[in-house]
């Protein structure tokens, strides 16, 4: 009866031991775990959705598009986007033709090469100095309004540029609300007279992918090392965090 207490008691004291053993090397490897997901990275994909409203020639002209890049070490933001517009009440565009009246239907399209230089960034707001270039082509057409008759379409290359400076507010911490302000200048345009230079404002929303993909791979760490875990607090916690 002694002998087998004895052995009973051995077993019991190495199983304890050996839950001790995977208990500390369980946390060792979460705490490392979790350093390799928060550890920085130098370039964090970045898409943003984006649209501007352009004052010139006192009418207001909306540009709609997108760009997609990379943020490197939290200074440097380079993208490619593409935008658009379709305009046909804009009246500095119209003209007369002896007793007619022509409206003009206006149509831009252009790709764009974007670098923003980030001087700021905090947890929940960061301040850039965004510039931009764009080359695309551009088209008019006049119409009459007394029976619709197109007198004329043009269509050109347009090379044009943007610059200014942007704040984005980020309550999370990967989706921001990004607002500029700043000038769009035209290069150079082959139809003459259509340059549509002003300040312009800019509302987009900014998403970082990098931190949504660390935020799902700690949940899933969390998930796994966690005797308790409690999903929707962790949720939460990795959110606003």
């Amino acid at each position: 009866m002694q002998k087998q207490f004895m052995i009973a008691l051995l077993i019991l004291l190495s199983s304890y031991n050996a839950f001790s053993q995977q208990k500390k090397l369980s946390k060792k490897q979460f705490i490392a775990d979790s350093l390799k997901i928060v550890k920085p990275r130098i370039a964090r994909p970045q898409v943003r959705l984006d649209n501007r409203t352009i004052f010139s020639n006192k009418e207001l002209i909306n540009i709609s598009g997108f760009d997609a890049g990379v943020l490197l070490k939290e200074k440097l933001r380079l993208t490619l986007g593409y935008y658009s517009l379709s305009a046909s009440n804009l009246t500095s565009l119209n003209k007369t033709i002896g007793l007619d009246l022509y409206k003009a239907n206006y149509r831009l399209n252009y790709g764009a090469l974007n670098i923003e230089f980030i001087y700021r960034n905090t947890r929940f707001y960061s301040l850039g100095m965004p510039i931009e270039f764009g080359l695309g082509q551009n088209t008019i057409k006049y119409k009459s309004i007394e029976n619709g008759t197109e007198l004329q379409k043009k269509k050109g290359l347009i090379l044009l540029s943007y610059f200014g400076l942007s704040g984005t507010f980020k309550p999370i911490r990967w989706i921001g609300l990004k607002v500029t302000l700043g000038y769009k200048k035209t290069i150079f345009n082959q139809l003459k007279d259509l340059n549509n230079n002003g300040i312009y404002t800019s509302v987009g929303l900014a998403i970082d992918f990098r931190e949504i993909i660390r935020d799902a791979r700690m949940y899933s760490l969390k998930r796994k090392y966690r005797k308790n875990f409690n999903s929707v607090g962790t949720a939460v916690d990795l959110i606003t965090d």
